[in-house]
């Protein structure tokens, strides 16, 4: 395909900018927390809607109380090769007053975050805005991208030269519970040469990536336990056990002051990157200096380490604290408990259930007796140290080869719709359950971002830049107009 049909769609939804922000942002207003499954249907059956008014054979499928899959197939000339699209339509939970608007209200905003006034038709919209909503970039971008590139070629009178599968996912954001089953009831729709992932961010600095594999996740729930009930901190401080003491001096000791996970065989089954993996590391230009600034550090965890190499390797985050009250709710107290929440992020070669088992008992050898519910009154009485742990069993790493034949084509067509060299990467930071492709489809997985790196992705203030939304449409464009063989 000549790039004048690139051109083509440039001019299509750059007179059109405003009306594709128009209907992104009314798919925004629908509040899609994961979780809630009335909420996230009425999301799938608007994205129906939408597809089928566009020409493609799309449908929510899914048993009654689960968030459905909406399986689809963009039409192509006879004997045209097939890829799948993958993107969930699901969202992170939000805290409201966390937000500078409403989450669920749409807003438009300029680079210092001042507001904007949505354009009216035929207006010009510039790059540097940004669509401010709860799933702005993870991850209803990729499907306004898609409708967007549909509408444009339309207008071009261009026929795709890819027949392209779809599945958007309802359940990513609560760890895709049901994605193997849904995936294996819709194989026989879904069989293509490649699957496309489209979630997450582009590379630091906003350059165009290809990457060739996620982390794993898996997550837990640490609970120590002191008194049955708070106790006032005059009376019996310094005498009864603090829980949030306790849980702070157990949880130092799964990490040293390296940065390095102290807990035994913690990376015992991580495979180190090959040759090529460590090729294409080195041949990424450094981003740390320009991060530390964005995100007010003086030192990364390990100081002068590279982010990308540290994505190499499992991680153990504390997402989450509490214990008793802080702030102008705080009581002098010593509390009954303390909770951290923790999640585990997968290495190549890491499997979940065995990274559990070590957490479970590096806390053994500190000295607690591990429980898997609430201690009884004997237990408490016969044990001075006492931890829950809730753990959920997640998904390990996945990472398709180098050499597969759609890495080259899906990189050339980035570059041309960036308009600079595309990075190709090994593996993402963030966790993705590709493995249920590889698994019950026999297919392998390539990750293929758009949102911009400082989206706010997981937090208040979720942001797409409108350059980064018009970089997905010109790239959905040329995968769906330009011929390839695999």
């Amino acid at each position: 395909m000549g790039d004048t049909v690139l051109d083509r769609v440039r001019a299509w939804r750059r007179q059109h900018a405003a009306e594709v922000l128009a209907g992104f942002a009314d798919l925004l207003a629908l509040d899609n927390v994961t979780g809630d499954v009335p909420a996230l249907r009425r999301n799938a059956d608007e994205i129906v809607s939408r597809l089928r008014a566009r020409g493609v054979e799309a449908e929510a499928a899914g048993p009654d109380g689960v968030a459905p899959l909406v399986v689809g197939r963009v039409p192509a000339r006879a004997g045209a090769p097939r890829l799948g699209l993958y993107a969930h339509y699901d969202g992170q939970p939000v805290t409201p007053a966390d937000w500078s608007t409403p989450p669920f209200e749409p807003a438009l905003v300029g680079p210092g975050g001042d507001p904007v006034p949505f354009p009216g038709a035929g207006e010009p919209v510039e790059d540097e805005w940004r669509l401010r909503a709860r799933a702005a970039a993870d991850d209803k971008a990729p499907v306004v991208a898609l409708l967007t590139a549909l509408d444009a070629l339309a207008a071009a009178g261009v026929e795709p030269e890819v027949e392209l599968l779809l599945c958007l996912e309802g359940e990513e954001e609560s760890g895709s519970t049901h994605l193997g089953e849904l995936i294996a009831a819709q194989a026989d729709r879904l069989a293509a040469e490649a699957w496309l992932i489209c979630d997450g961010p582009v590379q630091q600095g906003n350059a165009p990536q290809v990457v060739l594999g996620v982390r794993g996740f898996t997550d837990l729930e640490l609970t120590v336990y002191g008194p049955v009930a708070d106790l006032h901190s005059g009376h019996y401080g310094n005498w009864a056990p603090n829980p949030a003491l306790a849980l702070a001096r157990l949880l130092a000791s799964m990490k040293d002051a390296a940065g390095q996970v102290t807990i035994d065989g913690f990376t015992a089954d991580t495979r180190p990157p090959s040759a090529t993996d460590q090729a294409a590391l080195d041949a990424v230009p450094p981003v740390e200096a320009g991060l530390l600034d964005r995100l007010g550090l003086a030192a990364a965890e390990v100081p002068g380490s590279r982010l990308l190499e540290r994505l190499m390797l499992p991680s153990l985050n504390i997402r989450g604290l509490r214990a008793a009250d802080v702030g102008p709710a705080a009581r002098n107290v010593i509390p009954a408990s303390a909770t951290a929440s923790i999640d585990i992020r997968l290495a190549a070669g890491d499997d979940p259930q065995r990274l559990l088992d070590r957490v479970r008992e590096h806390v053994r050898r500190q000295g607690y007796l591990v429980l898997d519910r609430e201690p009884t009154e004997g237990e408490r009485r016969a044990h001075p140290a006492i931890a829950r742990i809730d753990a959920r069993v997640g998904y390990p790493a996945a990472r398709a080869p180098a050499d597969l034949p759609v890495v080259g084509h899906l990189i050339e067509l980035a570059a041309r719709a960036a308009g600079e060299p595309a990075v190709r990467l090994p593996t993402f930071g963030a966790s993705v359950p590709l493995h249920h492709f590889g698994q019950v489809l026999g297919t392998p997985t390539v990750i293929l971002p758009i949102a911009n790196p400082d989206n706010n992705q997981h937090a208040a203030d979720e942001n797409l830049r409108l350059g980064n939304l018009w970089y997905g449409v010109d790239l959905f464009a040329l995968l769906l107009a330009t011929p390839w063989r695999p």
